[in-house]
């Protein structure tokens, strides 16, 4: 049976009040940062407009026949629509099958859902395609769309959504779902920092020794700053790794860099002997040249995460050849 996640309860209130006033629109955006659980609410949501005898707050039973099949994954009246390959585009002819399917009558004669999952990875002609179906959408059909880069999405898009928004989270009991989730004696507090408040993007940092793939991406920084090792086989290196999660790492090591340097705000949660290293990598660069570095990563990072299909590892090359340059100034 699928749950709200403990952190998600004032997102399902309003989607409650939502259909007590009975103004359930005909597409949803819900927005916020990777592994915070949209998809997961967006699955509990669509069980609940399918299910026969859910609460008094549209919380879907798990026991009747269409709960039953969508926790099977075999419900007919939904879809979901992902890139054919991760990190790649969803490409228009998938938008029209699922223009196809939303516009067939529902099975169970209740609603036709489709979940665009991330919406943002839609191409130009893809979230074209899907506009004409925003505004004009076939009765009793629902389109879920999830972002984390909202901003990359056609406003003309954005506008027709009913938005709701999930925001990084660092409470309580977040930290104790975390605890109870984790096999190890990792700080629940430290990992939400490190993840950026999104429990699910801390709980594969740990599956997947993320934090130690962290502490590889701070030692090859050192390493081509201190010439000791090749730009372009580090970027060979990090590419391997997964250029986006490299980037994303890259963007929050510049940040608290920058943050280290300028003595504004405090850093992330790292292991204590880790300060000593990223005060390091600030000393042979100025501010305005780290900020230079950052805003460097940050334009490379757009551009991997764009519509456009760029080499990600010339735009990892292109980044840390810069880094090494910009080492050989004194920083101050």
């Amino acid at each position: 049976m699928l749950n709200l996640l403990p952190w998600q309860g004032a997102q399902w209130e309003k989607i409650v009040q939502i259909r007590l006033d009975n103004r359930l629109p005909h597409a949803l955006l819900f927005s916020g940062p990777q592994g915070i659980g949209k998809a997961q609410f967006a699955r509990f949501f669509a069980s609940s407009l399918f299910c026969f005898s859910p609460s008094k707050d549209y919380v879907p039973c798990g026991k009747c026949k269409t709960c039953e099949l969508f926790v099977a994954g075999n419900h007919p009246d939904i879809r979901l629509i992902e890139p054919e390959e991760e990190g790649k585009q969803i490409k228009v002819d998938q938008i029209r099958e699922l223009i196809d399917f939303i516009n067939l009558k529902s099975q169970y004669e209740r609603y036709k859902i489709a979940i665009i999952n991330p919406a943002d990875a839609m191409n130009r002609s893809a979230a074209n395609t899907l506009l004409k179906t925003l505004e004009e959408p076939p009765e009793q059909s629902i389109l879920i769309l999830l972002s984390h880069r909202p901003n990359l999405l056609p406003v003309t898009i954005r506008s027709r959504c009913q938005q709701i928004q999930f925001n990084p989270v660092y409470d309580e009991s977040t930290k104790n779902w975390l605890n109870e989730n984790l096999d190890n004696q990792q700080s629940a507090e430290q990992l939400l920092i490190m993840s950026s408040g999104a429990p699910l993007t801390a709980i594969a940092m740990v599956e997947n020794d993320e934090i130690e793939k962290i502490l590889m991406v701070i030692n090859d920084l050192e390493l081509v700053q201190e010439h000791k090792d090749d730009p372009i086989h580090v970027a060979e290196k990090w590419n391997k790794t997964g250029a986006t999660r490299i980037f994303q790492w890259l963007l929050q090591l510049m940040g608290d860099l920058v943050r280290l340097k300028s003595s504004s705000g405090h850093v992330r949660h790292y292991q204590s002997d880790i300060y000593p290293r990223l005060q390091r990598l600030t000393n042979r660069l100025d501010l305005y040249r780290l900020m230079q570095c950052h805003d460097l990563l940050l334009k490379n990072y757009s551009m991997c995460m764009g519509q456009i299909s760029y080499n990600t590892q010339a735009l990892l090359e292109d980044f840390i050849i810069y880094w090494q340059e910009q080492a050989n100034h004194t920083g101050g």
